[in-house]
Order: structure tokens, then sequence, then C-alpha cells
């Protein structure tokens, strides 16, 4: 159809007319629903345009931009994280999209205190501007060449003395199962199923199929991680604690556990510790960086293994009670 091609990198459909020297672009998922939002595009084009104060504010684009071009082709988790961008940028949300700059691109990243937070802003506004770069309202993407600077505040595994202090206190908290299934498994605070955790395991192959909030793709958006017979009685013995719990009251719970202790550090410790303890139990690189969910063993190696001359593999099975998978 004219004007109308299918792109089988992306599996949707474009539309492309120029109309008083604009080029019109839309995506769609059929060819139908392409055709009828390239039909309105021109439509809206060649009606009286409201004022360019109105017209052009950040918000208004924003939402537009989204609706149109992420909404229906994104993971919700991707929606989420365009929406908190939103929220973000609150200071150029009245701003005219043709006054924005780099001073204003640096000015609102430094006014972000995360480096996660920075990146993700950064990624979307860059994709935000492009695309009304594409649709000829800016002449140039005043966020195209900005990088962030990483401020680095590397978390720590556990050390040997401080694992075995946080397993024997444990023993008088209800979450000492769940917080020995996120040492033994090196699991992000939200992969795991608490309401029927039961159902994600394979008992034959001794697997937890657990939910990878990183997959872009969403036939990889689960990853598999291998279980002692130990691991999995721990769970089937325990279910009613598992069942009570979620992921944000097990981590305030345990990040209060820990000030007790006198320990810093949270749940995220935990995976520097999984990746740790299962170095110096001669695991198999690939194996560990798989069931962290790492599209490389080297962020595994550089960011999550540390060294500890006070562990040994010997120590790591005494003291878990061979709760690890060593395959």
């Amino acid at each position: 159809m004219k004007n109308i091609q299918y792109r089988i990198s992306d599996n949707r459909y474009i539309g492309r007319k120029q109309i008083n020297n604009k080029i019109i672009t839309v995506y769609a998922k059929t060819q139908k629903e392409c055709l009828t939002k390239l039909k309105q595009k021109i439509n809206e084009s060649q009606t009286t345009s409201v004022t360019i104060k109105n017209k052009h504010l950040v918000k208004d684009l924003f939402i537009k931009w989204f609706q149109q071009e992420k909404e229906p082709f994104v993971s919700r988790g991707t929606q989420k994280d365009i929406m908190l961008v939103f929220s973000k940028i609150s200071k150029i949300q009245d701003m005219d999209i043709k006054k924005i700059n780099k001073q204003t691109i640096y000015d609102l990243l430094n006014s972000l205190k995360e480096n996660r937070s920075k990146e993700k802003t950064r990624l979307y506004l860059n994709a935000f501007l492009k695309y009304y770069l594409n649709e000829g309202i800016i002449k140039i993407n005043p966020c195209a060449n900005i990088k962030v600077k990483k401020e680095y505040n590397k978390k720590q595994a556990f050390t040997f003395e401080q694992q075995a202090l946080i397993l024997e206190k444990l023993n008088n908290k209800k979450f000492k199962p769940i917080i020995l299934l996120y040492l033994i498994t090196g699991l992000r605070k939200k992969e795991l199923n608490y309401a029927s955790i039961e159902k994600d395991i394979d008992f034959d192959n001794k697997i937890l199929k657990a939910i990878n909030l990183k997959g872009r793709n969403l036939i990889k958006r689960y990853k598999q991680i291998k279980l002692s017979q130990q691991a999995i009685s721990l769970i089937m013995n325990n279910l009613d604690i598992f069942h009570k719990y979620n992921a944000e009251k097990v981590y305030r719970e345990f990040s209060d556990f820990l000030k007790e202790l006198n320990i810093k550090g949270s749940l995220v410790n935990c995976r520097h510790t999984f990746a740790t303890n299962c170095f110096y139990l001669e695991k198999q690189d690939l194996i560990i960086s798989r069931e962290m969910g790492h599209s490389r063993t080297q962020i595994t190696k550089d960011i999550y293994t540390d060294i500890d001359y006070h562990l040994s593999k010997e120590k790591i099975l005494k003291l878990y009670n061979n709760l690890y998978n060593l395959n």
C-alpha cells in the first residue's frame, strides 16, 4: 500500500507522507491501524493549528509521543519507566520544546540524585526529542550527545563473619527461609513470586523459574536457577511464610534487621554475596552470570564478585548446610 511499509526489524508498520515540506510518520501493529493513524495526522496538519505556545509545550508533546509511539509497543515495565521519567522532568514540562538546550538538559540531570534515574531520564528524553526532530518541530536534539557521568557506590558482598552472624541471628526471625533463598540464588528483590512460588519450581529438574525483570525480549523474561534438594525442601517446608510476605516487606524488615546487627547493607548485598560465594564454590562463570540475569560474565566478575580471603568452599558449604547448588 502506498505510503505504508512493513518493518521486519521491529515487527510493525510504518506510514510516511510529506505535507507542506514536513514528513509525517506513524507506527502501528497492523496495516489498517497504520493507515488510519496516517490519515488522522494528515488531517491534523491540514487544519488550523493552535497557538505555538500551546502546541509545543513539553508536557503535551511528551504525552502524545508516549501514547502514539511507546505505549502500544513496549512492556508495562517500560511504560512505568517512561512515565516515571515524565514526573522527573516536571521542571521543563511547561517549557516550549524549542527553548530546550543542552544547559537545560544538564541542569535537569544534575537535579537528580541516583545514577539510574539520570540515565533513564537521559535515555527517554533523548528518544522524545529525537522524535520531534524527525517531525520537524525542533531543528536540533539538545540531548543527542549528552552522557551521564556515573558515580559508583559499589555494593559489597557480606563478609564471611557477617554471613555467619546474619545466619545465627536469623534463627529468631520469621523471614529466615526467605533471606536464605535470596542468599543462595542471587535473586533481585522483585524476581521472587511469593504468592505461588511452588508453581515456579520444576521438581524433576530441581529448577526455580524466576522473573527476569531485565529481559527485553518477552520470550527471555524468565531465568532458571538450579536448586539443591535442601533448597527445595527449605521452600516447601515454609510455604506459609513465603505466602505472607512480599518484596517490599522483606526488603524493609531485612534492612532493619541489618541495622540491629550494625551491618551496612540491604537485600541487594545478598546478590553480591551469592556471586562471591559461587566464585569460591568454583561454579562456572557462565552459570553464575546467567542465574543472576546478566548478559555478560564480565559484569558478574567486575561488579558483583568480591575477594574475601576468609572464605573457602568448605566454609560456605558448612555455613549454609549444603543449601547451595554446586552444578
